[in-house]
């Protein structure tokens, strides 16, 4: 993964824009890792390119890659949202047929590690881009993921819901570029990346409401985490337990302890059993600019493929019920930098 440091240099300036429609009643999610039931469908995404040196295509029903006469490139397949997760994915390896993957939602008592690659419940599409002049690929500083507050506002009358609940799914929303040059999450509406915990104490059963339990009667540790780790719990008692640390949270996160059950010690296993719960690795809108990390270059008369992903990450503490019914804009923009020799480091 290349940065590019500012260079002097003759250089032609070259916008690209990739936006969608607004985004309404888009999401299915239940709690964070639990299956889903019932969703709502998105469609009508659109992918442009604003200057003329620039052509974008994507595949037909054949499987051919056509370059749009008008520079926009149309989606019309309806899809639905609901969590999926970066953990225990590795896409740092680029293949030319391959695609990110993703790790599936945790089914209700089955297994606490792995979760096997999704197939549903994201977004996900091939974009090809090609140019005369060589071209590096940045996200422009207009490039915005946000609620359609609008839109929210009037679903919190409609439903009762807390508009200020509906609104975090931008928070919750991830939107990955995969090219040759590298794999880059880019985390809207933060300064820095918020580095999530891909891993986690969670009340799967979400109907008992308590923290999920093994037949030792000790709190499962869900997630990307060592293995050689040594767990830590706390003695059991004949009460329930409740857990203040998790008064906010949303359900299915944390919560409580259910009597007789040995509640899991994770600041003791961290600094006493070293154990590390994986970090996720993302970049705010401001790594992706000019003169930072750029996406992906696209040499003389090359086609370029770039595999664009929109997913929710179901270990962000906003993942929650509540999406189920928001909404969102998406205006994802890129900007080019002409270059006919690549630069080096």
């Amino acid at each position: 993964m290349k940065k590019i440091g500012v260079r002097q240099s003759s250089l032609l300036w070259a916008g690209l824009a990739l936006f969608s429609l607004t985004l309404s009643a888009f999401v299915t999610s239940t709690i964070a890792w639990f299956s889903v039931s019932d969703f709502l469908t998105v469609g009508n995404i659109k992918v442009g390119v604003t200057n003329h040196d620039i052509r974008i295509g994507t595949r037909n029903s054949a499987g051919d890659i056509v370059f749009e006469l008008d520079d926009i490139v149309t989606n019309d397949e309806q899809f639905f949202l609901s969590p999926v997760s970066s953990m225990f994915q590795d896409n740092s390896r680029y293949m030319q047929s391959a695609f990110p993957t993703l790790s599936s939602e945790y089914p209700s008592e089955k297994g606490h590690r792995e979760t096997g690659n999704a197939t549903s419940g994201f977004f996900q599409k091939e974009i090809f881009l090609t140019s005369d002049v060589g071209t590096y690929v940045y996200l422009d500083e207009s490039t915005k993921v946000s609620a359609n507050r609008s839109l929210n506002e009037i679903t919190a009358v409609q439903t009762g819901l807390f508009v200020d609940e509906l609104n975090k799914v931008e928070e919750a929303i991830r939107v990955s570029f995969y090219s040759e040059e590298g794999y880059y999450i880019y985390e809207p509406n933060v300064t820095t990346s918020s580095k999530t915990k891909l891993g986690g104490l969670l009340d799967v059963n979400v109907y008992d409401n308590y923290i999920d339990y093994n037949s030792s009667n000790e709190e499962v540790l869900y997630g990307d985490y060592n293995e050689d780790a040594t767990l830590f719990y706390e003695d059991a008692v004949d009460y329930d337990v409740i857990h203040h640390e998790y008064d906010h949270a949303k359900p299915g996160v944390g919560g409580k302890t259910k009597a007789g059950i040995k509640h899991l010690d994770l600041e003791r296993s961290v600094n006493e059993g070293n154990l590390r719960i994986k970090e996720e690795e993302t970049y705010a809108l401001s790594d992706l600019l000019y003169q930072n990390q750029y996406l992906a270059y696209i040499a003389p008369n090359e086609v370029k493929r770039i595999v664009l992903t929109i997913y929710l990450e179901g270990w962000d503490k906003e993942c929650s019920n509540d999406l189920i019914n928001s909404a969102f804009n998406a205006s994802i923009s890129f900007m080019g930098e002409h270059r006919s020799v690549p630069l080096t480091d």
